[in-house]
């Protein structure tokens, strides 16, 4: 009888521990703590996810479209400057071309009265001839290459002067030609070509 009172002793001891332990267990228990886990999960996975994706703002449009005005405003004016760009490079490649196709026919012309000088079938009179157009050439030039250099001592950016039987025509790079200029240039063309005023012709391009 002892024995049988001491393991139901045993059983009701068992069983109130395990009420307690399950007390316990349910009032560690928060549902509100497994909300707060799955929001911060949830949160977590919503970082993830605007990780991934882009955010567009109106600040970020607005940017993009003052950034499109910027940029056909800055077409225009590098337009505006290569066009201008070109046309200085072609005005200055007329004069620079005109000058080097004046002097490469001064050099052919001269290249063909010293052929006829070391020639044996023309005669003495045709060779004073050439002597002399060699001479005319030379010194044509020669004036040329002064009348240019003074006429850009005046202010002139490029000049190009062209002599033929008719007179000389000058050819002056500047968008406009003032009165005084082109006395000035007259002066020195007349001078140095020994020419009357009638005969010289001044243009610009």
């Amino acid at each position: 009888m002892k024995k049988i009172a001491i393991i139901k002793k045993k059983e009701v001891l068992i069983g109130i521990l395990a009420l307690f332990l399950m007390a316990v267990g349910f009032m560690s228990y928060n549902p509100n703590q497994e909300n707060q886990y799955g929001k911060i999960a949830d949160v977590g996975n919503y970082s993830e996810r605007l990780g991934d994706a882009t955010l567009v703002s109106s600040n970020s449009i607005e940017n993009e479209i003052n950034g499109e005005d910027t940029n056909e405003n800055n077409n225009v004016v590098q337009n505006q400057v290569q066009n201008e760009t070109n046309e200085t490079i072609a005005k200055t490649d007329y004069f620079l071309q005109a000058k080097m196709d004046r002097n490469n026919t001064y050099s052919e012309t001269i290249e063909i009265y010293e052929n006829m000088l070391e020639s044996s079938n023309i005669t003495s009179d045709q060779k004073i001839i050439a002597q002399n157009e060699i001479t005319n050439i030379t010194n044509e030039k020669k004036a040329i290459q002064t009348a240019e250099n003074l006429i850009k001592m005046k202010g002139i950016e490029d000049v190009v002067i062209f002599k033929n039987a008719a007179g000389v025509s000058v050819i002056v790079k500047s968008d406009v030609l003032l009165e005084q200029q082109v006395a000035q240039i007259q002066n020195i063309v007349e001078r140095e070509f020994q020419i009357e005023g009638k005969n010289i012709n001044i243009t610009n391009k």
